[in-house]
């Protein structure tokens, strides 16, 4: 029988020996994007075969497994998906006000999300090498849930709150205590190779945000004798 060799080139180039063979381009992520992981996530390649002792190459079809031919190491979704759950994300924090995170019994409470220097927040771009490309991580926060600490929660939502009296996220106390309240993001993201374009990254990763504990205090009216009679 016939005896054949297989190879894979990208998506983007027309045949094997093409200048472009081995060069990624944002279309093979695009033309994946909306795969389930058994479909395959990408990037896309373009399969040939050649039959042995021709010279001819013989197109066999498009593939989201660029792993499928054994052509050496290939960058594929599933690695730059691990690189972006290795982000080192910022860790959400809140501040409240009345300011200094001390605030009264039934007094409305603003809360506000703040990212700290250390992490990677929602705009700010990480780098990465795998297998000798630059790979660019740009997270996007979906969304945020406020835990307020006495057992009530607000969110999902995508409001960041803010001071009084503008902010969007307020909560009202019911009883004196210290309440460790938190923020907790989910960041979504998008990533692009040697400067292409940005593309949608699968999948989300969750992030608990630091605490922040609240004093609530009770307030007592009470009739005091005018010194003056």
């Amino acid at each position: 029988g016939v005896r054949y060799r297989y190879v894979s080139i990208s998506y983007c180039a027309n045949h094997p020996g093409d200048a472009g063979a081995d060069q990624l381009c944002n279309a093979a992520f695009i033309v994946c994007a909306n795969n389930a992981p058994e479909q395959g996530l990408g990037p896309a390649i373009r399969i040939f075969r050649q039959a042995e002792g021709t010279s001819d190459w013989e197109f066999r079809g498009i593939s989201c497994f660029p792993d499928l031919i054994d052509d050496g190491p290939s960058l594929t979704m599933a690695m730059i998906v691990q690189a972006f759950h290795d982000t080192a994300f910022a860790v959400p924090q809140v501040v409240t006000q009345p300011k200094g995170d001390v605030t009264l019994v039934s007094l409305p409470t603003y809360y506000q999300v703040v990212w700290p220097q250390d992490g990677f927040e929602p705009g700010e771009v990480d780098q990465v090498d795998l297998l000798g490309y630059q790979v660019q991580i740009r997270p996007r926060l979906d969304a945020v849930v406020y835990h307020f600490g006495d057992g009530t929660s607000l969110g999902p939502t995508t409001d960041l709150g803010g001071p009084y009296p503008t902010g969007g996220v307020v909560h009202a106390y019911t009883s004196k205590g210290t309440f460790p309240a938190r923020a907790d993001a989910t960041y979504g993201g998008q990533f692009r190779v040697n400067d292409g374009e940005w593309t949608d990254i699968p999948g989300t990763a969750a992030i608990t945000g630091a605490e922040t504990m609240v004093t609530v205090k009770e307030s007592r009216a009470r009739l005091v004798t005018d010194p003056h009679g």
